[in-house]
């Protein structure tokens, strides 16, 4: 991290971009773009893997909590994207630091063109300073390929919920995404997965994750399947794509979460899950990436009924059996109107 403080202080001596405040907000309960629209990134794909791009708002049936919504359609590359990476330099992630070298590249694929901005996190046991946001990534490429080592921690859950504050600062009419680079579980968070889970719900933020294995062989089938192939589960009237029952009292579906927390957090707010054990296999994932954040539909409404609380989520495909759609299955609608 000593490296992303010199470029911060780099940057800022010789002036490259505008001045932003790194800190996130102070108070971890903000949220200043908390809205009733409801955003739902969703991902169409062939039986080959192969994306569609020429769909309408026609072809999408949403429902919410199993009433169908009114939905608009917009393409996420019509939208500024502020995005987060959060890179594990802490635990079983310093054995990753040789897969990180010329990670700037890919990374800086799947941030695109400007506007678009991304903020570097280095995590261990906590999550330390944060770069500004910054359209050029190249000049974290040392912070980034070179990170200094961590201590024993993996706080998936506090660094999330840094990043969600970061994230909080950004304009409210860009997309919202978080890139987790990290083991599967968390080591040492205070903040609970309930905590992520809502905060990530209210501001329609997606989380990706792709994870390594601290124990190869303890965890290398847990993440073979994609996240939306996974078998639908019975919930009120509808069927949802989950990793659980949503049905289940809220204590048990956070439960279930533990074993598998940066995918279950990926399927819940709209991203997607990956492993990687290789440098190839890493640049693949991230490729992958690159291609289906630019190509989402993003799918948007509001509730018809707006109830506060935890709200399941179905996309449909209507009149097109044979596509595959991904989308986020969840949102937290507020319980009151938003903080400022």
């Amino acid at each position: 991290m000593r490296r992303l403080i010199t470029a911060a202080l780099s940057l800022a001596v010789v002036g490259i971009g505008r001045a932003q405040s790194i800190t996130p907000s102070p108070d971890p309960n903000t949220l200043h773009a908390t809205s009733t629209l409801v955003v739902v990134p969703a991902l169409v794909e062939t039986p080959a893997k192969e994306v569609v791009y020429s769909l309408s708002a026609a072809d999408f049936l949403v429902t919410d909590n199993g009433v169908p919504q009114k939905i608009t359609l917009d393409r996420a590359s019509n939208q500024p994207l502020s995005l987060v990476v959060l890179m594990q330099t802490g635990g079983s992630a310093i054995h990753q630091f040789e897969q990180y070298r010329n990670l700037e590249t890919m990374l800086a694929n799947i941030l695109g063109d400007p506007p678009n901005q991304v903020s570097i996190v280095n995590f261990d046991s906590k999550p330390e300073t944060a770069s500004p946001f910054s359209s050029d990534i190249e000049q974290w490429r040392e912070a980034i390929n070179q990170p200094d080592h961590g201590d024993d921690g993996a706080a998936i859950l506090d660094s999330l919920s840094f990043a969600l504050r970061l994230l909080d600062q950004q304009p409210p009419a860009n997309r919202r995404a978080i890139l987790l680079l990290s083991e599967p579980t968390d080591v040492g968070s205070k903040t609970t997965i309930k905590e992520v889970l809502r905060t990530a719900g209210e501001t329609n933020t997606a989380i990706y994750t792709l994870t390594f294995n601290p124990q190869k062989t303890a965890f290398k089938d847990a993440f073979k399947q994609n996240a939306h192939l996974n078998p639908p589960l019975k919930v009120g009237d509808g069927v949802y794509q989950a990793y659980f029952n949503l049905s289940e009292p809220l204590g048990m579906i956070l439960g279930a979460m533990q074993k598998n927390l940066a995918a279950e957090m990926a399927t819940l707010t709209g991203g997607e899950a990956a492993h990687f054990d290789t440098r190839h296999d890493l640049d693949e994932a991230l490729a992958t990436l690159a291609t289906h954040i630019r190509n989402r539909y993003l799918l948007t409404f509001n509730p018809t009924q707006p109830t506060a609380g935890l709200h399941t989520l179905q996309v449909h495909l209507n009149n097109h059996p044979d596509l595959i759609v991904s989308a986020r299955t969840t949102y937290w609608s507020p319980d009151a109107a938003p903080k400022h």
